[in-house]
């Protein structure tokens, strides 16, 4: 289990809300007291913590979910919030919370998910899943739960929450629990407490994240593999098509060359805040890389589409054959930037296959295909892309969270335009106890200052 992203934000959210912080208060008493009262209270705060981490939460097990809903409410009333669970027909629970500030005029929401992924096997875990530990100054726990909550008394706004279920999931209900509630969840501004520390460690805003849609793109040959001696130069070669359709998508640079792929070009201030936001040299470093294959630095390689080649199925297994095989298969991620649309980038690589002369399929030719057309193809999209999403680093409720929190962090925190994508999880996340700390404190950072001034 994770303690991950979202787990400490659910605690740290908790723990501010339990704190008499003057209301005007700036960033800095805000902290000072946070960290007074931390000092003092760290024992329950951690096994508050221990017992949320705890509850098995595999996104596909409703009871659990709700079980996890179900203590989530209990712990923001704990706080004050006016919490219950938000009913979807056909959805998992979610959870809902709202806390009125007195003479506020602004109001943030704070979302985040409580549910996680499979735990996969046992044996990749150092303690049992859904077992919480604490180690040489870290917390870790055993099966992959993001249980959040970013649950505190806002001193300078109204506040709001909205907690997930079913994110590891995919989120399959999310668009119409959005919808059935959409006057509920109206707010100034939504703030998302998930993302990976920076490398460096440093605190981080990101403003949004890149998109994805995946597909499939089957060339065909030959109704059944033949010995490449007897029908080379004379069967069509699928494996050898699809290595010149894959050259044909994508320069050695890593850029598109699919004609409706392209993106609008980043402001100067967006390629600024890029180029600070993220560590270039330890990133490659940590990976074995030497120098980027876009030649830009991590920051700048993101705020670009980018379309990878992720799963290659010719030949089968084993031993090299003399054979040419009647199939080859490609597997791609296409990353999206703002303003690129799923439909419209579907239809554009469609296009882009059809000009290198393929008949496009949808299912395995028929023998009578087969003898009408030389190039013959076939593309599968999934079901489960979506656009990227981006706030503007103009717009003046982000200008001020981003001035709170350069003050709160002496301008050491870091803005992030774009995250490359979604995030990952994996056995024995953790977390170390500094960063909960510190994330408490600038979690106070914002209530006391990020709903006014703008």
């Amino acid at each position: 289990m994770n303690v991950s992203r979202n787990s400490w934000a659910v605690a740290a959210g908790l723990v501010v809300a339990s704190l008499a912080i003057p209301v005007q208060a700036d960033e800095a008493q805000a902290m000072a007291a946070t960290a007074s009262h931390v000092a003092a209270h760290e024992k329950a705060i951690v096994e508050e913590l221990r017992d949320l981490l705890a509850l098995p939460n595999v996104a596909t097990n409703e009871p659990d979910i709700r079980r996890n809903a179900e203590v989530l409410v209990t712990m923001l009333g704990k706080r004050g919030v006016t919490a219950r669970i938000l009913e979807t027909p056909g959805a998992p629970a979610a959870v809902f919370g709202e806390l009125a500030t007195p003479g506020a005029t602004r109001t943030l929401l704070f979302y985040a998910h409580f549910d996680g992924q499979p735990i996969g096997p046992e044996a990749a875990w150092k303690t049992p899943p859904f077992k919480p530990v604490l180690r040489a100054g870290r917390m870790e726990d055993g099966a992959a739960i993001d249980a959040l909550a970013a649950a505190k008394i806002p001193l300078s706004a109204n506040l709001k929450f909205f907690l997930e279920g079913e994110e590891e999931a995919g989120s399959p209900n999310l668009a119409r629990t959005l919808a059935a509630h959409r006057e509920l969840l109206r707010s100034d501004l939504w703030i998302f407490g998930d993302g990976p520390i920076d490398s460096r460690g440093l605190p981080r805003i990101a403003l949004g994240a890149r998109g994805v849609m995946g597909f499939r793109l089957t060339v065909y040959g030959a109704a059944t593999s033949l010995h490449s001696g007897h029908y080379g130069n004379v069967a069509p070669n699928p494996g050898a098509r699809l290595a010149a359709l894959i050259a044909s998508m994508r320069a050695p640079d890593s850029r598109i060359t699919i004609a409706g792929l392209e993106a609008p070009a980043p402001s100067e201030a967006t390629l600024a805040l890029a180029r600070t936001a993220f560590d270039t040299p330890g990133m490659l470093a940590g990976a074995d890389i030497g120098v980027s294959e876009s030649g830009l630095d991590y920051g700048e390689s993101i705020l670009r589409p980018s379309l990878n080649l992720t799963q290659l199925l010719y030949g089968g297994s084993g031993g090299q054959r003399n054979a040419i095989d009647p199939e080859a298969i490609a597997g791609f991620d296409l990353r999206l930037m703002p303003g690129m649309k799923v439909d419209e980038a579907r239809r554009a690589i469609e296009a882009h296959v059809r000009g290198q002369g393929y008949v496009l399929l949808d299912a395995p030719p028929t023998a009578a295909e087969r003898l009408a057309h030389s190039c013959l193809a076939r593309l599968d999209f999934g079901d489960d892309g979506y656009p990227a999403a981006m706030s503007s680093p103009e717009h003046p409720g982000v200008a001020h969270v981003i001035s709170v929190m350069r003050a709160a962090t002496g301008d050491a925190v870091r803005i992030a335009p774009l995250m490359g994508g979604s995030l990952p999880i994996a056995p024995n996340e953790n977390l170390q106890m500094k960063e909960f700390r510190r994330g408490i404190e600038l979690y106070a950072a914002l209530l006391a200052a990020a709903g006014s001034g703008w």
